[in-house]
């Protein structure tokens, strides 16, 4: 992604961030391209995801924080791109004070979001998908729709 990009989209995520004022929204930037800003999350008993995602055409970028039982919590930013259902990030985040890049690919399910899971490799520090194609989405990790900032 080129610099300009990233600095457009925090600078709409800042700009989304004071005028959402913690709920869903949605806008139109000078190019007549719709920018949306969501929140999804997880809950159980023990276990937490939450995602905040900006949207700006297929672009999207947001933070993203797991807590799960009896593993570190971590949390970070994404960035990458909406592929027609499909959600393709790179999730940069920093656990037990590492810094650490991972692709993160989820499927949309209705309102939803589902994680998907398969074979990974390392290249150049990063964790990848070996077959992306390939990826199971049965996970019951639903990151359901919710208001911003609960």
């Amino acid at each position: 992604m080129k610099i300009l990009d990233i600095l457009s989209l925090l600078m709409l995520s800042v700009l989304v961030a004071c005028t959402t004022q913690g709920s869903e929204g949605t806008a139109a930037n000078n190019e007549g391209i719709e920018m949306t800003s969501n929140c999804y999350m997880y809950t159980s008993k023990k276990d937490t995801i939450q995602m905040n995602l900006l949207r700006l055409g297929n672009k999207v970028s947001g933070d993203l924080a797991y807590k799960l039982y009896e593993k570190d919590p971590n949390q970070g930013t994404i960035e990458g791109e909406v592929r027609g259902d499909t959600l393709l990030v790179n999730y940069i985040f920093n656990s037990e004070g590492t810094n650490s890049v991972r692709q993160i690919v989820f499927l949309k399910q209705g309102d939803n979001w589902v994680e998907g899971y398969g074979d990974i490799e390392v290249t150049d520090e990063k964790v990848n998908f070996k077959n992306p194609k390939a990826l199971n989405f049965n996970s019951t990790l639903i990151l359901k729709k919710a208001t911003c900032g609960k």
